[in-house]
């Protein structure tokens, strides 16, 4: 791929993270305080909703638009900006459909593991710090 096919698929991605990140905001934003409770309810929302469009996304764009622009702009571009959770299941989803079960349960409780030790972990030294 040349230097200007590249820097057309980063224009792609960029297009549709804006797209996605303007997408979520508008949907978290008016689902806010659904239920009358403080718990996330916008959130969960928002995660599942990027999970659905991942399944139509991989089959659309895998199946039927297989053309990396495509793939750049509504995958990477559009679903990474409307939630970065929609990526984590797109790569645990490559596991089960390709009969990796263990692999992908292993990857599903390492990322989640992980995810959730840095975060403490970085929350306890950035107080430290501070």
């Amino acid at each position: 791929m040349t230097i200007t096919e590249e820097l057309h698929m980063l224009l792609y991605v960029a297009l549709g993270g804006a797209l996605g990140s303007v997408g979520r905001y508008l949907v978290a934003g008016s689902l806010k305080g659904v239920g009358g409770t403080d718990f996330p309810w916008h959130m969960i929302a928002v995660n599942t909703l990027g999970c659905i469009l991942v399944g139509f996304f991989v089959a659309v764009l895998y199946v039927k638009l297989p053309h990396p622009r495509w793939i750049n702009l509504f995958y990477w571009g559009f679903i990474g900006g409307f939630t970065a959770f929609s990526s984590f299941i797109k790569e645990g989803m490559h596991f089960f459909l390709h009969g990796e079960h263990i692999t992908g349960f292993l990857y599903i409780f390492l990322q989640n593991m992980l995810g959730m030790f840095a975060a403490g972990a970085a929350f306890w030294l950035g107080k430290m710090l501070l």
